[in-house]
């Protein structure tokens, strides 16, 4: 199986369930945004598991090209940012962590995420 297809399958569907469950537990999520605690384990951990996922999509998928498998190397370098980010300055994660608890940034995650796990799964599976 191409590497692509493979990453659509795997990231289309995760993107998906996060997406409606942000969409369907508004409430619950911004609630968790909020009581992280500032700086604790989970930042951290959050930061070693976004790092380690962005240098293994990177490992196999550094690929950059003009059509939509370019997403999967996007995606790579993205959470390779987040990750370094919550690891050398969790201060300033923290602060993104509470501008995502708010109002209109929750809500466009979440169709965000929809949309793109909506595509990729259709890439993955059905087209």
């Amino acid at each position: 199986m191409d590497v692509s297809i493979f990453l659509a399958r795997l990231i289309g569907p995760l993107y998906l369930a996060v997406g409606l469950g942000l969409f369907l537990n508004q409430s619950h999520y911004r609630e968790m945004l909020r009581s992280l605690p500032a700086g604790g384990l989970f930042y951290y951990l959050s930061g070693a598991v976004a790092l380690s996922f962005g240098l293994v999509i990177l490992q196999f998928h550094n690929l950059w090209v003009a059509d939509w498998r370019v997403i999967f190397t996007v995606i790579g370098w993205i959470a390779l940012a987040k990750g370094a980010l919550l690891l050398l300055a969790p201060k300033v994660a923290v602060r993104v962590t509470l501008l995502f608890a708010s109002g209109p940034v929750l809500l466009g995650t979440a169709a965000f995420a929809v949309l793109l796990g909506g595509w990729l799964s259709y890439l993955g599976y059905l087209a």
